[in-house]
């Protein structure tokens, strides 16, 4: 389908990615993973051709359509909604029209009018409208929304919209850069499982490691200026990847053994002319051993293995109250009389469809935004830290990131402690003298989780915290906060975070809040039968 040859991008003395060649074949399902800044979307750009490559060539073979879903993008149409996905398709509309015309002129029994609807056929036409509303349905459109004008809609519902026309016309190959970015939980968990059973061909560049495990059959793995292809799923890498690790471990012990006995022995015998040529024979083995000595990638993660973050200060058992509380913009009631508590310890997830009120929650938790009427109670010894990937505000972008980062150390805590805290958030070596002002999004959304944890209060309320990280720094972050031993809220579409970090969910819904006491997956097998 796509052949990628010897392929090189850089960016003046940038060098993204040099001499990579894989091929893309029918019906593999790709998870592209990789650290932030590898060239994962440049990829994607040149296989779409709308970049040139530095050297070599990708090949694309004559008559594959593709879909791209980027990660930010103005998706410009005229079209509602549902016209969007059932005639927004160029090649669907010029072969409708064809059949119209050729039934206006009586040549409906001509080959070719059979010709035409076996090509609709294959392009799902006559299944169409039935397919764009259950792909609507389960990316959390209403039916009320099939009629709004794509033009007047927010940019995340846009992408959405973006999305479900990918997924209900039929491209032979789908480019999806992080396509769970603007879902809620709940179209998160339907578009894995609408992919897990998709039987079209697509890469997908994510930060979900669960989703990547449950979608895809092949992962491609573009770091230090290569890529690797590996047959299987996220989990399967990472079985292949911890087994690497042990044996290249295994070779390094066996190895530096020998050497150490050589050096002994060289040690030992060195002045003792009757053992001269013995001692030769072996610093040669020596030389040798040193040029092919086995070296051990380092592991990102090692950087808060051990690492225990500052404790808190304990809170007393009801940390946020909200008694009798209502909220509204304009026409639309948020929340009317409503009675919510979080508790010390909870680590808990509000789940819901967008616009169901969660982030209007969790800054009414945070005290961000007020209350119309009713009661916000903060209880005893509770210190409250809110993030949200918006609040870049909170950084002074003249600083680097080390001298950031100190802005909120304690008194007690040395430099070797926080160069350890920024590593687990993948500010390593030369990236802690970085001025904030040249970060991208993404790594400033890690510079502030770090600087929260440095001095962590003892209830963080958080606001899609994984957004932009990579899957080390996610890592990192779901560590870290199984470590904390305060209370959490917090808002995620990552499936993999979600099930990791939350002990309780609470289900927002129509201005009322549910309490499932258990993990995310007691939720998802609880919650049908509750609504």
């Amino acid at each position: 389908m796509i052949n990628i040859i010897k392929l090189s991008k850089n960016y003046g003395p940038k060098v993204l990615f040099e001499d990579i060649s894989l091929n893309i074949n029918q019906g593999e399902k790709i998870g592209l993973i990789g650290p932030n800044g590898t060239g994962k979307s440049t990829l994607f750009s040149l296989i779409l051709q709308e970049i040139e490559p530095s050297k070599g060539e990708v090949r694309v073979n004559k008559g594959v359509h593709i879909g791209y879903l980027p990660q930010e993008a103005s998706f410009k149409s005229e079209h509602t909604v549902l016209a969007e996905l059932t005639e927004g398709d160029e090649r669907i509309m010029r072969l409708k029209k064809e059949k119209e015309t050729l039934e206006s002129g009586n040549d409906a029994g001509s080959k070719h009018y059979g010709e035409v609807l076996h090509e609709l056929e294959t392009l799902g036409f006559f299944e169409l409208e039935h397919k764009a509303k259950k792909i609507l349905s389960g990316l959390g459109f209403k039916e009320k929304d099939y009629n709004r004008p794509i033009n007047q809609m927010s940019g995340g519902w846009q992408m959405r919209c973006l999305l479900g026309k990918l997924l209900t016309y039929h491209y032979d190959l789908l480019l999806l850069d992080e396509p769970t970015n603007y879902l809620d939980l709940n179209a998160a968990l339907w578009l894995k499982d609408y992919l897990a059973g998709f039987q079209g061909t697509f890469i997908m560049i994510s930060h979900d490691k669960a989703f990547l495990t449950d979608v895809t059959n092949y992962t491609f793995i573009l770091e230090n200026g290569s890529i690797a292809k590996v047959h299987g799923n996220y989990e399967h890498y990472e079985e292949i990847k911890a087994q690497k690790r042990t044996h290249l471990e295994k070779q390094f012990k066996e190895q530096d053994k020998k050497i150490k006995q050589l050096e002994r022995f060289v040690e030992r015998f060195h002045a003792q002319p009757n053992k001269a040529a013995s001692v030769r024979a072996k610093r040669r083995v020596l030389e040798k051993m040193e040029d092919v000595r086995v070296v051990v990638p380092p592991d990102p993660r090692e950087s808060i293995g051990n690492f225990s973050f500052p404790q808190t200060r304990k809170s007393g058992h009801r940390v946020i109250t909200l008694q009798g509380v209502s909220k509204s913009y304009g026409d639309i009631h948020v929340y009317e009389g409503l009675d919510f508590e979080v508790t010390q310890g909870e680590k808990a997830v509000l789940a819901g469809e967008n616009g169901a009120g969660k982030s209007t929650l969790l800054k009414i938790l945070a005290g961000i935004v007020p209350v119309d009427c009713g009661n916000r109670v903060v209880g005893h010894n509770v210190d409250i830290g809110y993030f949200s990937q918006t609040r870049t505000d909170v950084l002074n972008v003249e600083n680097t990131v080390l001298a950031e980062a100190y802005s909120a150390v304690p008194g007690y805590m040395g430099e070797e402690m926080v160069r350890t805290i920024l590593g687990a958030f993948l500010f390593t070596g030369d990236d802690a003298e970085k001025k904030v002002k040249v970060l991208s999004g993404g790594e400033k959304s890690r510079l502030i989780l770090a600087k929260l944890l440095i001095d962590p209060p003892n209830c963080l309320l958080l606001d899609e915290p994984t957004t932009h990280l990579d899957v080390d720094a996610v890592d990192a972050l779901v560590r870290a906060l199984k470590n904390y031993e305060g209370t959490i809220v917090f808002i995620s579409h990552d499936i993999y975070f979600t099930r990791s970090v939350a002990n309780n969910v609470f289900e927002v819904k129509n201005g009322r809040i549910r309490k499932f006491p258990g993990s995310f997956d007691y939720y998802i097998e609880k919650r049908d039968s509750f609504n």
